[in-house]
């Protein structure tokens, strides 16, 4: 006797638990997003609780049948049929590694900014969606705000729109993390930005960072400064500073990590 005398299927296609029914209500998801926190916005939606929804989501027989090269996948396709959204929207939600977060999970969450306010605000969304966001990607293109690493609040999604400097010197940056290995471009961006850091501390404060930084921080700028300043007494390390500040040095941060990633290049190929 056998089970599928028809051959209609293979096993492992049946087996596989049935995908959950669709919710009453989805919500959009947002370009790199972190699933957990999709997943809370959508209970939230139903009107379920978070482990509730989580549990029903979770398939324990997916390990088995699928193995750990499809599981992923299979993860994204239970979610986009109880959600009812494309598979490749809940595919470009930030899926982490498990080996790599567990391992320091505050960190991970430490390291997702908020998406753009007024993008999320098209959706019907009203509160923070933390994302994870690429290094160089710093500001909205659309909306004209700042969502670099220091922009941890939509209090500090800054308008840059006075400053045409800065959407000029993040298509530099883009330009630099697409010919760069991304880490290569990070670490020349954390150089510059430290060197500046220096330069300010010894009394080299160029027009323009003052203009920008005047403009950005009124009647506080001069505090702002001396607080941030005190803060990282060495080198900057990548937790958030104050966004005023990181829009006030971006273009020259730019401009020097070009150099510093000219430099690399130079050496690099007059290497024997």
């Amino acid at each position: 006797m056998t089970l599928n005398p028809a051959r209609l299927a293979l096993f492992t296609d049946w087996a596989t638990t049935l995908p959950p029914r669709p919710l009453p209500r989805t919500v959009t998801p947002v370009a790199g997003e972190y699933y957990l926190g999709y997943v809370a916005r959508l209970a939230d939606a139903n009107h379920l609780e978070f482990s509730e929804l989580t549990g029903a989501l979770h398939d324990d027989a997916a390990v088995t049948v699928h193995g750990s090269r499809r599981l992923k996948q299979h993860e994204h396709e239970r979610l986009a049929a109880a959600a009812s959204q494309p598979l490749a929207r809940i595919a470009r939600l930030c899926w982490p590694d498990p080996a790599y977060y567990l391992r320091d999970i505050e960190g991970f969450h430490r390291m997702l900014r908020p998406a753009c306010r007024r993008c999320t605000a098209r959706y019907g969304i009203t509160g923070p969606v933390p994302c994870q966001l690429p290094p160089h990607q710093t500001i909205c293109r659309r909306h004209r705000l700042w969502t670099g690493p220091a922009a941890s609040s939509h209090d500090q999604q800054l308008d840059i729109s006075p400053f045409p400097e800065i959407p000029r010197a993040h298509r530099r940056h883009d330009a630099l993390a697409q010919r760069h290995p991304w880490q290569l471009a990070d670490t020349a961006t954390g150089q510059a930005t430290a060197a500046i850091y220096r330069s300010i501390r010894d009394g080299t404060w160029i027009p323009g960072q003052q203009h920008r930084m005047r403009h950005l921080a009124p009647g506080t700028w001069q505090q702002d400064l001396a607080a941030e300043l005190a803060a990282r007494p060495g080198w900057p390390d990548h937790s958030p500073g104050h966004p005023a500040i990181e829009i006030a040095i971006y273009p020259d941060v730019i401009w020097l990590a070009e150099r510093i990633l000219q430099t690399h290049s130079t050496s690099h190929h007059s290497a024997p």
